[in-house]
C-alpha cells in the first residue's frame, strides 16, 4: 500500500511538468532578475546580483514551502476540479498583464476566481471540455478555496519572513526636498506546486495517472503551481527590518483566514467563508498600501551625511563584502582620511591603491576597524554602493 501511495504522489508530481503554467512561472522570475540587472547597471554601473539568483530563489525555498503547505491540503482533503484550476491559470495570466509583482499572488489570483465562480452564469460553448469546466468552477466548493488563500498567505508570510530580505536590490531616487536618497527593493516571485486532490471523473482517466481510493470515492493527486509574487519598497529603515514586520502581518492574516473559513466549514456558515475569502483579498491589499504609506510619510534612512557615508549595498565576491562591512554601515575615514562624501571615499582609496583601512561606524553605533586588499584596475575597487544622483522617484516606484 505504502509503494502504491509513493508511485501515485510520483506520478502525481511529474505532472507539474506537464502544466504550461509553471514554465510561464520560471520565465516571469527569469524576466524580473533581468529588470532588476538592467536597473541596477544603469543606476550603479555594475550588477549586484546575477539573474540566475531569482531563479533559485523563486524554486528552491517556494517548493520546500509548497510540499510542506501540500501535506495540509491532502490531509484535510482539499480538493479542486480540474475547471477551477484551469481557472485560477487564466486570473494568473490576466494579473500578469498588469506587470506588477505584487499581483501575482493567490491572494488575488484565487479570490477574484472564486468571485468568477459565483457571477459566471449557467452557458455552454459546445466544446466538451469547456463545458465541463464550466461546471466545475459553478460546482467548486467555496471553503476550498477560501482555506487554499489562508494556507498560501501563511506560506507567503514564512517566505517573505525566511527569505524576503536576502539579497534586496538598492535604488536610488530623488527625495521630497530634491536630495537623492537611497532603498532597497525586495521583489521575490517564489513557485510553490501545492498537492491537491482531484475528484475521478475531473480528468479522461488513463493508465498513467494516479488513482486512490477514499472511501468510496476515487481521487487523484495533482501538484498545481501556484505563484507568490511580492514586492517592497523600503527606505526609512533597513531592509531586514522592514521586511520581517511585513512577513508577519502576512503570515497572522494567513492565520486569521483559515481560522475563519475553518469555522465557516465545520458549522456550515457560507457567509463566513465569503467573509474569509474577502478578507484575503482586501486584507492582503490593506497591507502593502499601509506599508507603503508607513514608508512615504517616514525620514529616508540611507541619505548623504556630513561626516561618512553610508553604505547602501555591498557587492558580493569584493572586498568590501571579505571584510564584512554591511548594509548600513558608515564608513568614517579611509587610509586615515575623514569622509564626507562619496567623492571623498574614492580619493581616499587612491592613497593605496593596493590596501586599505576602515574605521566604519556599524549598526550599534560603535566603531569598528576594518583592512583588507583591493583589486586593481576594477570598477568599484572597494565594493561597496553610495546614494549619489541617478534616477528620479517615479522611476524607483513604478515597477
Amino acid at each position: 500500500m505504502t509503494d502504491t501511495f509513493v508511485k501515485e504522489l510520483l506520478q502525481g508530481m511529474l505532472l507539474l511538468f506537464l502544466h504550461p503554467l509553471f514554465y510561464g512561472f520560471i520565465l516571469v522570475a527569469f524576466l524580473i532578475g533581468l529588470k532588476r540587472v538592467k536597473r541596477e547597471r544603469k543606476e550603479f554601473k555594475v550588477r549586484v546580483h546575477p539573474v540566475i539568483d531569482n531563479l533559485i530563489f523563486s524554486l528552491l525555498p517556494g517548493i520546500l514551502i509548497g510540499l510542506i503547505g501540500s501535506v495540509i491540503f491532502v490531509t484535510a482533503g482539499i480538493t479542486l476540479p480540474l475547471g477551477m484550476i484551469a481557472l485560477i491559470g487564466v486570473v494568473y495570466l490576466a494579473l500578469g498583464l498588469t506587470f506588477k509583482t505584487r499581483f501575482m499572488n493567490p491572494a488575488y489570483a484565487v479570490s477574484l476566481s472564486a468571485v468568477v465562480g459565483l457571477l459566471l452564469p449557467k452557458f455552454q460553448l459546445g466544446i466538451s471540455f469547456v463545458d465541463r469546466w464550466i461546471v466545475d468552477v459553478q460546482k467548486t466548493p467555496l471553503d476550498s478555496l477560501a482555506v487554499i488563500i489562508g494556507v498560501l498567505l501563511i506560506q507567503e508570510g514564512i517566505l517573505v519572513i525566511w527569505k524576503g530580505a536576502d539579497r534586496t536590490s538598492p535604488r536610488l531616487f530623488k527625495g521630497k526636498r530634491g536630495h537623492y536618497i537611497g532603498a532597497h527593493e525586495a521583489t521575490r516571485f517564489w513557485i510553490v506546486p501545492q498537492f491537491l486532490v482531484l475528484p475521478v471523473g475531473s480528468i479522461p482517466v488513463v493508465d498513467w495517472w494516479p488513482l486512490f481510493p477514499m472511501g468510496a470515492v476515487g481521487f487523484s493527486f495533482f501538484l498545481v503551481p501556484f505563484a507568490i509574487g511580492y514586492r517592497q519598497l523600503v527606505t526609512h529603515t533597513l531592509p531586514e527590518e522592514a521586511i520581517k514586520h511585513l512577513g508577519r502581518q502576512v503570515l497572522l492574516l494567513g492565520f486569521i483566514v483559515t481560522g475563519i473559513a475553518a469555522v465557516g466549514h465545520f458549522y456550515n456558515l457560507p457567509l463566513l467563508i465569503a467573509i474569509a475569502i474577502a478578507a484575503g483579498l482586501a486584507g492582503r491589499e490593506l497591507i502593502t498600501l499601509v506599508t507603503s504609506q508607513r514608508d512615504d510619510t517616514r525620514p529616508s534612512h540611507f541619505v548623504p551625511r556630513d561626516q561618512g557615508v553610508m553604505i547602501l549595498s555591498v557587492v558580493p565576491g569584493t572586498p568590501a563584502a571579505k571584510m564584512g562591512l554591511k548594509i548600513g554601515e558608515v564608513i568614517v575615514k579611509v587610509n586615515g582620511v575623514t569622509l564626507s562624501q562619496e567623492t571623498s571615499l574614492y580619493r581616499a582609496l587612491q592613497i593605496n591603491a593596493a590596501y586599505c583601512k576602515l574605521e566604519v561606524l556599524n549598526l550599534n553605533g560603535e566603531i569598528r576597524f576594518v583592512q583588507g586588499s583591493l583589486y586593481q584596475n576594477e570598477h568599484h575597487q572597494l565594493g561597496v554602493l553610495l546614494v549619489h544622483d541617478v534616477v528620479d522617484r517615479n522611476a524607483a516606484v513604478g515597477n
